[in-house]
């Protein structure tokens, strides 16, 4: 009974975890590559694809822009154009 209820504490503490550092990337000004990860479900690698490749869409493609001179190393990307980028594509079945 004891862990069983242990249990059901630690599965309740994870998600508190999980929902605080979502709060806390979304409250960002501007997103890095980790956070476009956690974010999307995607790898860290895919969203260097997206920035360096695209996206195809149709007939288009698709890129994801970073914000230029905000950092001397790494991607920043502000929340819009990552909203912007998303918008073109279905949301990923569940």
């Amino acid at each position: 009974m004891e862990t069983k209820i242990l249990e059901e504490i630690r599965t309740k503490l994870d998600q508190i975890d999980k929902n605080t550092k979502l709060t806390a990337t979304r409250a960002k000004l501007l997103f890095d590559v980790e956070d476009v990860a956690f974010l999307t479900g995607f790898s860290e690698e895919t969203i260097y694809r997206w920035i360096r490749n695209g996206r195809p869409v149709g007939k288009k493609t698709i890129y994801l822009k970073p914000a230029y001179g905000i950092a001397e190393r790494g991607h920043r990307i502000f929340p819009d154009e990552l909203d912007y980028f998303l918008s073109h594509f279905p949301p990923a079945r569940v």
